[in-house]
């Protein structure tokens, strides 16, 4: 009966898998090395891959152990099982594995956003678009809008994995647009292209 403990194990593997590109930036900012952010993003587009692995393995391990056992009339007690064979132990996996895969839809509650207060657009205020290259989900767009909000003079941070860019509104006489995309550099990901707009 080894085979609910085996699948169970395969399946919080494939869940860490199916997320690790969502789960590394916070890790990363937790380290203190950002470059790290953008190592696994490659992962990102087997992602789906994982998560149906996942379901499938855990599928099985729930299989494995709901299915009927013939009943053997022995007359003698029957032996307990250890804790990573039961359906406690199945039940956390597969909670743990839920979490792990759904992380990149909760990411933003994780991340604290240090940004300052909202303040009046300067006369010198500028608008950067930045083309960025490695975001794979909501978890990298949070990553890059914190190491840019730690800057001075940021009014605003929009970034969106889906078209691989970024909006910042910002005071150009307390940051630049170099020191903007030296912070997005930090985090490991690519700027590939800056645009600015008085």
């Amino acid at each position: 009966m080894k085979a609910p403990k085996i699948t169970a194990n395969a399946g919080i593997l494939t869940a860490l898998a199916s997320s690790v590109c969502c789960i590394t930036p916070l890790l990363a900012m937790v380290a203190g090395t950002s470059s790290l952010a953008s190592t696994f993003d490659w992962i990102g587009q087997a992602r789906p891959y994982f998560i149906i692995g996942t379901v499938l393995i855990l599928g099985f391990a729930w299989y494995q152990h709901l299915k009927p056992v013939p009943e053997v009339s022995c007359n003698c007690e029957p032996e307990s099982k250890p804790f990573m064979q039961t359906k406690k132990f199945l039940s956390l996996v597969t909670l743990a594995a839920v979490l792990l895969i759904t992380f990149p839809s909760y990411s933003g509650l994780v991340y604290q956003q240090n940004q300052e207060a909202q303040q009046p657009i300067s006369k010198k205020g500028q608008t950067a678009f930045i083309k960025i290259k490695g975001m794979t989900c909501e978890g990298c767009e949070q990553h890059i809008k914190q190491e840019v909000n730690k800057l001075k003079g940021i009014h605003q941070v929009q970034v969106s994995y889906k078209t691989g860019s970024a909006a910042v509104k910002y005071d150009s006489t307390k940051t630049s647009l170099a020191e903007i995309k030296k912070a997005v550099d930090a985090t490991g990901y690519k700027v590939v292209e800056t645009t600015r707009q008085l």
